[in-house]
């Protein structure tokens, strides 16, 4: 289990079970009280999203790949046919799923619109972190119900995505009259929702993005320092990680100002002179880095009381801000 699994709360993985490749057929008839769902993009996330509502109760109808052997792996491990049409397979269910990458969910929207795939009482919702439920719009026209669902959580395969789920945050915005069924589909999957704006919903990505990918890009800075000093990548996220998880804790219990240690927080300027010297003599290229985030971190150690204006100031010169 690598460092970032254990932060995740774990549950046990369901089995994947190999079913019958369909084409184009009708789905046997639901379960009682079973809401149909469509997967239109049967990429990582749809997958996940499809077969974790499939163990909750949900029937899938139907899904849609682009390529043939994208919709026969679909197929076969969602348990439903596999159209080649998005339109059909959007017909088959009261909740489509548009989990197709970013750049075409509103291209793919237009296009089922146009082909009549829609229809009133259906719910049409999105996956994507960065747009809102405004580019459904052709969706809304035909009589649906639109929504953003943006699971804050990273699916890079199956397993990892079901071991992920539980408790992971789903930001939802769209229309108020479908969020009860947004709920259910939150409550299902074991999550927890949190409700965003529509005109918030790129920020809201934007701070995703901060936390998630510039973590990833904050920790090769630290491993490419140690890379200076001939220490592994192995061998110096095997020392840093004790410090990772600690500081995690720590905010998680006291927040990012009370959490703050370290040099700037204490307003060391002989540390972090130190610290300017030897990155532009041997890792010229991150001072740029190191001094913006320092002079973040100075207005930080400021809002914690441990800095002064004045030390804060005299900081944030140092670092050239």
């Amino acid at each position: 289990m690598d460092a970032l699994e254990e932060i995740c709360i774990i549950c046990a993985f369901l089995s994947v079970r190999k079913v019958f490749y369909f084409r184009e057929r009708e789905c046997a008839m639901p379960t009682k009280g079973a809401k149909k769902i469509a997967i239109i993009g049967a990429g990582n996330v749809g997958s996940v999203l499809g077969y974790a509502l499939k163990q909750k109760g949900y029937e899938l109808t139907a899904c849609f790949a682009r390529t043939e052997k994208s919709r026969q792996k679909a197929a076969e491990l969602l348990g439903c046919p596999a159209y080649e049409e998005p339109e059909k397979a959007a017909r088959q269910a009261e909740i489509v799923f548009l989990t197709t990458p970013d750049r075409v969910i509103e291209e793919v929207c237009d296009g089922i619109a146009k082909q009549g795939g829609f229809r009133r009482e259906q719910i049409v919702l999105h996956t994507s972190g960065a747009h809102s439920s405004e580019i459904l719009s052709a969706a809304k026209e035909a009589g649906t119900g639109v929504l953003s669902f943006h699971p804050l959580q990273t699916f890079p395969g199956l397993e990892a995505g079901l071991r992920a789920l539980p408790g992971t945050f789903f930001a939802v915005e769209g229309d108020e009259k479908v969020f009860k069924v947004a709920e259910e589909l939150v409550e299902a999957l074991g999550g927890r929702s949190l409700a965003i704006p529509t005109e918030m919903k790129p920020l809201y990505h934007a701070a995703a993005c901060v936390a998630c990918n510039y973590l990833s890009t904050l920790m090769d800075v630290a491993l490419r320092m140690y890379g200076v000093m001939d220490v592994s990548a192995e061998q110096a996220f095997a020392s840093l990680s004790p410090l990772i998880h600690g500081t995690l804790r720590n905010i998680g219990e006291m927040g990012p100002e009370k959490a703050l240690t370290g040099p700037v927080a204490r307003g060391d300027l002989s540390t972090i002179e130190a610290h300017l010297k030897s990155i532009k003599a041997l890792a010229p290229e991150l001072l740029t880095f190191y001094n913006c985030l320092g002079v973040y971190t100075a207005d930080l150690a400021y809002r914690k009381g441990t800095l002064s204006r004045e030390q804060a100031e005299q900081l944030k010169n140092l670092l050239g801000g």
